[in-house]
């Protein structure tokens, strides 16, 4: 005889919930009737003992109780059909630009990332690295190193398929290969260290990126002194590495690195990722997700209404609980299985009501809301603080009829697309402008990869000051201007301008026409040192050249220009615009340059 066919049980909370509402979403059987009734009736008989109301603090009491019946505690979420009441999120953090009162220049935007100080432990210990491999130190500083950075971004702004490329006749790159010879360059990039691997303990080498621990961890400091957004978001960045041999298994495109950021791709903290330790994972209630986005908004200060915002990978509901517990608000999309007990409409459901058909349901221990929309296919979303209020209406291509048609969204939609894209405009950031360097050590990968964000940091701070400050949009620097600036501030502060002949082409001077002017009619242009290069201090002489035409006012008078002085014919002293270290002088002329 087949066994009899049992119904859905239920749980006393459930019964409760019921009986207090006076609405169900479920009906009861006859055989679980009588389980659930038991327990109502055991509950009805000890509120009668202890004289206690039916409230949901006695039904806490009643479950704690040493005589309590073995029934499922009250830490399971309940969902209701309901509407959902958002919560008071007014953001009460620091504005991020209430402190902006003028603009740096681009090479002290960098260094507000990557420090002098670390750029001085990068030094000594790739001294001390060469003297124990090769017996003799490379005695490089810090000038040096600075250089090497340079020219990396200058390869990154013109990438070839090789560095050597660089230095060849035919190819040659001059910005690059006037700096320093192709033999310096590369025993430099072989002997960089970031730590004395003398003086590391056993402890610290179960660490798999002991070799650049300092570094990193130095960095990511740098980054948390950013003042945060109040929309972030969080999720993993690739850092291309195809090498088969290193402490860290790679994934298939490279290392992964968790990190978290604010709308406009500004990294804010960075863990990368380590795998498991000696084979063990270890275990915790929200899993390796969760305990992902835990840590990085950790350094989030707390109660001041900050969002942050994840894609499925991460979401589960008490990861949404701790973090409101700690004033954090949540909106992510989620699998069906990470919101337990929640029975939304399948898909089929609302496929068959149509796009733009949505439901709802409402946790009521926390009030978390879960929203299930359907568009081309159904999304799940999950937040604390977004419900489907209001609707928008948007316009959705019909591939039946081709057309665009209008749908309803709901609010929690929209908010997940307008701000969760941080993370995915940085990696295209990250794209642009950075050279392929190769390099037989696994970790030199991921040093080149916090130089580039280094830079895209620097730029968007100098984007934010900007926009504090209304500066007129043609006058902001683009990314490639600004990592092109850098770059010659890099190289140029603080040394003393050479002229090096190490190939032909250095000796081939510029096709011109016969009046010297440049071929085809191009308008000659003289481009200024860097602002940094210009206040060093450093071989600033006056240079006579040709007279011409005055390019810094519209009189056409015809002054003389030289190296950071201009000189009017007609003048009795010499004109500094360039340089606010030397006594101001009221210009004649020719107005100052900017």
């Amino acid at each position: 005889m087949p066994p009899a066919k049992r119904g859905p049980q239920f749980s006393v909370q459930d019964v409760i919930a019921a009986i207090q509402n006076g609405e169900s979403d479920f009906e009861m059987e006859s055989e679980d009737s009588d389980t659930a009734m038991s327990e109502v009736e055991a509950y009805e008989e000890w509120t009668k003992k202890t004289n206690n109301p039916m409230t949901p603090q006695s039904v806490i009491m009643w479950t704690s109780s040493p005589n309590q019946i073995n029934t499922p505690s009250l830490d399971r979420y309940r969902w209701l059909k309901k509407d959902f009441i958002s919560p008071n999120t007014d953001f009460s953090g620091p504005d991020i630009t209430e402190d902006v009162i003028s603009l740096h220049t681009p090479l002290e935007y960098f260094q507000k990332f990557v420090s002098e100080d670390m750029i001085q432990a990068l030094v000594d210990n790739t001294n001390e690295y060469s003297f124990q491999k090769n017996g003799t130190a490379i005695n490089t500083n810090t000038k040096e190193i600075e250089k090497l950075i340079g020219m990396y971004l200058k390869m990154g702004l013109v990438q070839m398929s090789g560095v050597r490329m660089h230095w060849e006749t035919d190819t040659q790159y001059s910005p690059v290969s006037d700096v320093m010879s192709r033999n310096r360059f590369q025993y430099l990039l072989t002997s960089l260290h970031f730590v004395n691997i003398l003086k590391v303990s056993e402890m610290e080498k179960k660490d798999k990126l002991w070799k650049l621990r300092p570094w990193l961890d130095t960095f990511r400091e740098k980054c948390l002194q950013v003042v945060p957004e109040e929309h972030n978001s969080v999720d993993e960045m690739m850092i291309p590495f195809k090498g088969k041999f290193s402490s860290i298994k790679p994934h298939p495109w490279g290392f992964k690195m968790w990190v978290r950021t604010g709308i406009s791709g500004m990294i804010c903290d960075l863990d990368v990722y380590q795998g498991s330790v000696d084979g063990i994972r270890a275990k915790s209630e929200l899993g390796l997700s969760g305990d992902v986005v835990m840590k990085l908004a950790s350094t989030l200060p707390e109660c001041q209404n900050y969002k942050i915002y994840a894609d499925k990978y991460f979401t589960c509901v008490p990861l949404v609980v701790k973090l409101l517990d700690r004033g954090i608000h949540y909106v992510g999309t989620a699998r069906q299985v990470s919101l337990p007990n929640c029975n939304l409409e399948d898909e089929k459901s609302l496929k068959e009501k149509g796009t733009g058909s949505f439901d709802i349901r409402v946790e009521a221990n926390h009030n978390i809301c879960a929203v299930k929309w359907y568009d081309s296919r159904a999304v799940t979303l999950v937040s604390s603080f977004a419900g489907p209020d209001p609707m928008q209406k948007i316009q959705c291509w019909d591939k039946a009829n081709k057309v665009y048609v209008e749908v309803e969204r709901p609010s929690i939609v929209g908010t997940y697309n307008k701000y969760m894209g941080g993370v995915d405009l940085l990696d295209s950031f990250t794209a642009k402008y950075k050279s392929p360097m190769k390099s037989r050590r696994w970790y030199v990968y991921i040093f080149w990869h916090t130089i580039i964000l280094a830079v895209i940091n620097a730029w968007l701070l100098y984007k934010r000051d900007c926009k504090a400050l209304k500066m007129p949009k043609q006058e902001i620097l683009n990314r490639r201007q600004f990592q092109a600036d850098l770059a010659s501030s890099l190289i140029l502060v603080n040394t003393v301008p050479t002229v090096t002949s190490r190939s032909p082409l250095n000796a081939q001077k510029r096709p011109s026409s016969d009046d010297g002017s440049p071929p085809n009619g191009a308008p000659s242009k003289r481009s200024h040192p860097p602002l940094d290069v210009r206040k060093d201090l450093m071989a600033h002489f006056p240079v006579k050249t040709k007279r011409g035409r005055c390019r810094h006012c519209n009189k056409g008078s015809v002054c003389l220009f030289v190296h950071g002085w201009i000189y009017p014919p007609f003048a009795s002293h010499w004109v500094s615009p360039h340089f606010p270290h030397f006594p101001p002088v009221p210009p004649t002329l020719c107005s100052p340059c900017p």
